[in-house]
C-alpha cells in the first residue's frame, strides 16, 4: 500500500469515528498529514506514513511511557497549556508537540530523584515489533 492509499485510508477511517473532529488532509506537505482534533481532549493529532523519523520519536516515547506512567499526563497538561497559550503551532512560529514531549522527558531525567533515565553514553535496547533493537546512545557534543 503506498503513502498516499494509507493516508486516505485513515482519513476515511476518522471521517466516521465520534472520537474526532475538524478532520483535515495536507497531501502536498513536505510531510503528507491527515490533522484531526480529539473532542473530549482538544488535542490536535497529526497522522503521516512512511515518516521513519516520526516512527523512531514515537516509539522512543512509547517506551518512556511504559517506563515512567507520569510522562503522559505530564505531557498531554503541557501541550494542552501551549495551546491555551497558543505556542503550539509551528507554522505560526510556535514549538511542535513533540518538543513539549522532549521538554517533560528533560524534566523528569533532572529531577533530584530522576523519574526516567538519560540514555547518553549507554547501550540502550528497545523492542519494536517483536525484534529487539540496540544502538548505543552519545551526547550530541561530544
Amino acid at each position: 500500500m503506498t503513502q498516499p492509499n494509507v493516508l486516505f485510508l485513515v482519513k476515511e477511517c476518522l471521517s466516521v469515528s465520534s472520537l474526532y473532529d475538524e478532520l483535515e488532509a495536507d497531501f502536498h506537505a513536505r510531510v503528507p498529514v491527515v490533522v484531526c482534533k480529539e473532542k473530549k481532549s482538544g488535542l490536535i493529532c497529526k497522522v503521516s506514513a512512511g515518516n521513519e523519523n516520526a516512527f523512531q520519536t514515537t516509539s522512543y516515547l512509547s517506551a518512556l511511557v511504559h517506563q515512567e506512567p507520569l510522562l503522559l499526563p505530564l505531557v498531554l497538561g503541557l501541550r494542552r497549556w501551549a495551546q491555551i497559550c497558543q505556542i503550539d503551532r509551528p507554522e505560526e512560529g510556535g514549538l511542535p508537540s513533540y518538543a513539549f514531549a522532549l521538554m517533560v522527558v528533560y524534566f523528569l531525567q533532572q529531577r533530584k530523584q530522576a523519574l526516567l533515565p538519560t540514555y547518553l553514553n549507554q547501550e540502550v535496547t528497545l523492542t519494536l515489533f517483536g525484534e529487539c533493537v540496540q544502538f548505543f546512545a552519545c551526547s550530541p557534543f561530544q
